[in-house]
């Protein structure tokens, strides 16, 4: 941005009418303008010094000070410089420019307000549009972000960083297709730009096309960039090129053997594709490297606990709570697996002991209230009183889940509260419509209540989704085979 500006800076500078002095000040103020234009700062200040004492009271003269000050970095002198052009002509353009500038450049804290008043005096201003656009930014208010780079035009195109941040909140708003639009042109524009094709890719990943992501990363792959390599694990992924995600990864891995990512996401990766052995190795060569990552244990318990080796997953679960005790992901993991192990006596222990810890955690505070459920609480008893007080932690900290709302939807119709149960089920369906559990309870629910027109409509609905899933499986089934 800056090339553009001063440039233009300079002309309007010597647009500027000299108050009086004939031909001689014209031609001084020619060869100040040209000291500066060649980058010879120091003369062009030497030049300045007796046109500045004959005309004290020139804009022009003080802003050619402050754009040769600038060459020299020497800001706090410059900002003054062009400070003493406004006092003298308060919405002088070229001095409103190169304060902007200056201040914006060197990141000076008045920037924001020097650019705003050259916005207020010329709001067309594409270069200004672009600084307040990136000042905006550091705010998170992407919404101001988006509309001052729109305005600048073309002037975001010269900066890869406001680029960046345009596309990035463009992304935020939900404008993938504008970013990725951006993004593209910036590429064109500055085909040597990794930073810019990365960007195109990961931009291209949230538009879900992994194609595009791909054409732009391979040809990049051998610059030897882990966090490139692991994006274009992330595009082969999403491509269902598993094997080439694969290799990737193990490649990144080489890069970078100390980022605990590219071990969690060659773990998952296993998973996903049900090489749970291979995941086990994955993890196992990241906990070697990084032993302090509750991440990794975590994962690897996982993958032992698909491959029934339960007594190894829970001592990988116990391990990842010991580094990261504030954090409920491993007891959750845990509870899961003491659940589906039948050992309700040691569920119930975790999940009290990290509920004093994280008291408000929506997960814990679900599992310990299907545990009471489950162990058979019945209305009048204190441990159905503990599960609906744990569901209604759960709730409070998460409404939008719809399991905690059909258990809620339960409890309240096993204590006789019909209007509150027939609440929750609904709120489950607006969460998910075709949640079957959240459909059946509403429909019996609407049933006893002698409420049939409601009725009706539910189970329509609820037809519908029991036809759609039969036909789907008839689809999966319907294997042809040639006849021999």
């Amino acid at each position: 941005m800056g090339k553009v500006l001063f440039s233009a800076l300079l002309g309007l500078a010597l647009l500027f009418p000299a108050p009086a002095g004939g031909e001689t000040d014209s031609t001084a103020r020619h060869n100040v303008a040209s000291s500066i234009s060649s980058h010879h700062y120091n003369e062009a200040l030497e030049r300045l010094a007796p046109l500045l004492r004959a005309h004290p009271e020139d804009a022009s003269l003080w802003t050619l000070r402050g754009l040769a000050l600038d060459g020299l970095k020497q800001t706090k002198q410059s900002l003054a410089s062009f400070d003493r052009a406004l006092s003298i002509h308060k919405d002088y353009l070229p001095a409103l420019e190169g304060a902007s500038q200056t201040a914006y450049r060197d990141r000076d804290p008045r920037a924001a307000q020097y650019v705003h008043r050259l916005l207020a005096a010329d709001p067309a201003n594409e270069v200004a549009n672009a600084m307040a656009g990136a000042l905006a930014y550091p705010v998170h208010d992407c919404a101001e972000v988006v509309s001052y780079f729109e305005q600048s035009r073309g002037a975001v195109y010269q900066d890869e960083n406001a680029l960046a941040e345009f596309a990035d909140c463009l992304l935020k708003n939900g404008s993938i297709d504008e970013a990725v639009d951006v993004l593209a042109r910036g590429s064109h524009l500055r085909p040597e730009s990794v930073q810019l094709k990365y960007n195109l890719a990961v931009a291209s990943l949230q538009n879900h096309d992994p194609a595009t992501a791909i054409r732009v990363l391979e040809p990049l792959a051998g610059l030897g960039d882990a966090g490139l390599l692991n994006l274009l694990a992330s595009a082969y992924t999403q491509a269902n090129r598993p094997d080439d995600a694969f290799r990737t990864l193990e490649k990144t891995i080489e890069l970078s053997p100390l980022e605990q990512s590219n071990y969690l996401d060659l773990a998952i990766l296993c998973l996903e594709h049900h090489q749970e052995n291979r995941s086990v190795i994955a993890a196992t060569a990241g906990i070697a490297r990084i032993p302090k990552s509750s991440s990794l244990y975590l994962i690897r318990g996982v993958a032992y606990a698909q491959l029934a080796e339960y007594d190894k997953a829970e001592s990988d679960f116990t391990a990842a709570a010991q580094i990261e005790p504030d954090q409920p992901h491993s007891t959750i993991a845990m509870s899961l697996l003491y659940s589906d192990r039948k050992q309700p006596d040691k569920e119930r222990v975790l999940l009290d002991k990290q509920l004093k810890v994280t008291p408000n955690d929506a997960v814990a505070n679900y599992l310990l209230a299907a545990l009471l459920t489950r162990a058979g609480a019945a209305p009048g008893q204190p441990e159905f009183e503990e599960a609906r007080a744990h569901l209604a932690k759960s709730l409070k900290a998460n409404p939008n889940s719809a399991e905690a709302q059909i258990l809620m939807g339960s409890l309240c119709e096993r204590a006789e509260e019909p209007s509150e149960a027939l609440e929750h089920f609904q709120s489950a369906l607006r969460i998910e419509p075709d949640n079957r559990s959240a459909l059946d309870r509403e429909f019996l629910l609407l049933r006893k209540l002698h409420r049939n027109s409601e009725a009706a409509q539910v189970s329509d609905h609820l037809k519908a989704v029991l036809n759609n899933e039969l036909t789907q499986e008839r689809a999966a089934s319907q294997v042809r085979v040639n006849a021999h």
